[in-house]
């Protein structure tokens, strides 16, 4: 991978690639959505989030290259001040994805989680036939610390859950 990459915040320019991730139903089981957003809620979204991650509890960045492309979304979510911890989620569109991307996304995502907001730990919850997300997790330095037994609901059965965990160690 040659090319540069970075996050920025969503704005009013991402609705329609907002759009398109949230509402591709194919990754619903994988953020426990049920249903797709109208661009009204999407368009509400965007203008909310703005916040701090200390007031909101999370924040959503875009993935983008050097050539303003945007490859995908990085989420830290449910934030937890008390703990120092928040969980991450990381999606790629189908057409950048088997590059690299999704591991450099990860890893920009900690350098603001550990640097700037000070959290001491990462986590994922991760479908347990989701090999290629667990084993992008794992290389970036996640370790395997549990699974939530028939925890998600999808394809008309019960899954497991494998939890991945990232502590800063200082």
């Amino acid at each position: 991978m040659n090319t540069t990459l970075s996050l920025r915040y969503i704005d009013s320019s991402d609705l329609e690639f907002l759009d398109l991730i949230e509402n591709d139903s194919t990754l619903w089981r994988h953020s426990n959505t049920t249903e797709p957003y109208s661009k009204k809620v999407l368009t509400e979204y965007i203008k909310n989030a703005k916040e701090d991650i200390t007031t909101a509890g999370q924040v959503r960045f875009v993935l983008i290259d050097s050539k303003m492309n945007r490859l995908g979304l990085v989420d830290l979510f449910d934030y937890e001040k008390n703990h120092s911890r928040a969980a991450v989620g990381i999606v790629i569109l189908d057409k950048w994805r088997r590059n690299g991307y999704a591991k450099k996304g990860l890893q920009l995502v900690e350098k603001i989680a550990f640097e700037n907001i000070h959290l001491h730990q990462l986590y994922a919850g991760i479908s347990f036939d989701n090999k290629p997300s667990l084993k992008l997790f794992k290389s970036v330095g996640y370790l395997e610390t549990g699974v939530k037994k028939d925890w998600n609901f999808y394809k008309n059965e019960f899954h497991d859950e494998i939890m991945v965990q990232k502590t800063l160690h200082v």
